[in-house]
């Protein structure tokens, strides 16, 4: 009984002090205002995109392993390290979290894949053999 009666009294004391707070502290409602908008823009955020390559090095085939983009279409750009695109289609995605395959035929050396949906943007650098 003497442990929910501590209990009691330390409960009303917190919300007491929450009730009387001083002026500079953070008011209570201005504190579930800050809770509740954490807690929307946690819910808003969306999915990192992240792209697996491989293999890594490749010869004239390279797969990608897609994630976190939404359904619809992305663009897939093929890009040297001078900067020059090569290659720029779209392809259509199902779910969003995926498997593309992309036949080539380039010059051994290294090159940039970018792929961009919205606002999202990854770029994978890949060595070609």
């Amino acid at each position: 009984m003497k442990e929910i009666v501590i209990l009691l009294v330390t409960f009303l004391g917190i919300c007491k002090g929450f009730a009387q707070s001083p002026a500079g502290d953070i008011a209570p409602d201005s504190l579930l205002n800050a809770t509740k908008k954490t807690i929307t823009d946690s819910l808003l955020t969306k999915e990192k995109a992240t792209v697996k390559l491989f293999p890594n090095p490749v010869k004239n085939k390279a797969v990608l392993e897609v994630n976190g983009f939404e359904p619809g279409l992305i663009q897939v750009q093929i890009i040297d390290m001078g900067g020059k695109k090569l290659r720029n289609d779209q392809r259509l995605l199902t779910s969003g979290n995926e498997t593309l395959a992309l036949m080539f035929s380039l010059q051994p050396g290294i090159y940039f894949i970018i792929l961009k949906q919205k606002e999202k943007q990854v770029k994978k650098k890949m060595l070609v053999q």
